[in-house]
Formats: structure tokens, sequence, C-alpha cells
């Protein structure tokens, strides 16, 4: 089940300034948000089939990086040139979802950014944009960077590139993981699989935790894509994001019309 939450930029108040890596600061705002609550959280959740813990390795969401219309970009800071941005949040939970967002986010001041600028959002309105049936072949673009790591044999990270041989395959394997740890069998049905390439991939790389000990960089990838999958797993990734480090903000993705 898929969120458009339409905000207003109250630049009059904190400014119009973020964090060029912002997607942690957001991830983290969002999160606290949907878990403030622990008990109505918890709820939600099991009315739905799932345990709180199944939402730690693998999210049951994902979010979009913002869509701001106008833009300015100064060394490490964007500065948002639009009175409206727009941001999507998807879930595989599916009953009582609706009421769930739009109590907790409607008129909902988000307050988003790092130790040297901030920005504070309003939502103005949450659209439903619910897709009612998944075809086998759907083209996709990325909202937010998608993030593939490998640990190599002495412990070190690579991030796998979309043109490292074998991507198809290890994008698969991670979906199907994520399916045999929200439902807790293999994915049995019988599927056709193919990748491809639409756009030539833009690396990303995105500050995590940044000006504190933690810092750390991320590397994603943003480029647009068609996959041959089974209907089920279109929605599953659809609804909680693509790839590694999800939870941070990374692997939305939308349907291209």
């Amino acid at each position: 089940m898929r969120f458009k939450l339409i905000l207003t930029v109250n630049s009059e108040h904190s400014g119009n300034v973020l964090p060029v890596s912002y997607q942690y600061e957001l991830s983290s705002c969002i999160h606290r948000i949907l878990t403030d609550n622990k008990e109505l959280y918890e709820q939600w959740l099991r009315m739905n089939g799932f345990l709180p813990e199944m939402s730690v390795k693998y999210r049951l969401l994902s979010i979009s990086n913002f869509y701001i219309p106008k833009i300015k970009v100064e060394t490490d800071r964007l500065f948002i040139l639009s009175k409206r941005v727009q941001l999507w949040i998807s879930c595989l939970p599916e009953r009582g979802t609706e009421d769930f967002i739009k109590a907790l986010f409607a008129g909902k001041i988000l307050l988003i950014g790092d130790r040297h600028t901030q920005v504070e959002l309003q939502v103005d309105d949450i659209i439903k944009t619910d897709m009612d049936s998944y075809p086998e072949t759907l083209s996709y673009l990325s909202l937010s960077p998608i993030v593939f790591v490998h640990v190599r044999p002495n412990r070190s990270i690579e991030y796998v590139s979309p043109y490292t041989p074998g991507y198809g395959e290890v994008l698969l394997n991670h979906i199907l993981e994520k399916y045999r740890h929200f439902y807790g069998k293999d994915f049995s049905d019988n599927m056709n699989f193919n990748f491809e390439l639409l756009s030539e991939p833009k690396r990303k790389g995105i500050f995590i935790k940044r000006f504190t000990k933690e810092e750390s960089k991320i590397i994603g990838y943003m480029y647009k894509f068609k996959l041959t999958l089974h209907p089920v797993l279109h929605q599953l990734i659809h609804n909680t994001g693509l790839g590694d480090k999800v939870n941070l903000g990374f692997g939305c993705i939308e349907i291209l019309e």
C-alpha cells in the first residue's frame, strides 16, 4: 500500500536548506512517528500477521527521497526553492493501514536535517496511490538509491554496481530472502525472471550520521529498469523497497507508467 504525502516547507521557521545527504535523518524521523505509540504500532503489525521483530532485518515499508521541483546545490547543502515537496511511503501491511498512516501523519510537522541546517515541513495532504494488481513484467525507477552490499572474505564491504556480472542474480536472491524472512517459507511458485537496465545508473554517495563518530558513506545507484518477476514478488518490492539499507532510506522504487 502506497501513499503520497504533500508537504509545505515552513521556511520562515527554520529556513529552506537541507543537507544533501538527508536520507538517514528522514528515515529516522518517519520511523519515530510510526513507532512513537508502540502499542498502536504493534497492534497494526499483528492484525496483518507480522511481528515487530520482522521489521528489523528488513523493513515492512520503504521511503522515497523528497521530490523537490526546484533546488540549488552548494557543496553539501541543498536549497529548497519550492514551497511544496512530495514524499512517498509504501507499506507491506494492508489491513487498517490507510487509517493508521493518516492518523499519524495528517498535519504532522517534520523537522529534517543535521546539526548545521534543518528544514521544517508540514504534511498538508495524504493521497493513497495503491496498485490494484501486478503483471509479470514491470518497468521501475528508483526514488532513492538502490544499494547491494557484498562482504569480502576479509570482511571489507563492496557496494555492488548494476554493471557487475551477476547483478540480476544478486537482486533475485535478495528478493527471495526477503520473502522467506517475512513469510517464514521459501517462495515455491514457478516464475520467469529477467532484469534489464533502462538507463545509465547514477552513482550516489550518501553520508550517514554526518558529523558524528559513527559517520559512514553508503554507495547506491539511481536508475530505471525492467523486471520480469512473479506478481507476488513485484508487490513485495514495490511496498518494501529493493536492496540493502532500506531501513536507512534507500531502495524505494516506483512503477514507470
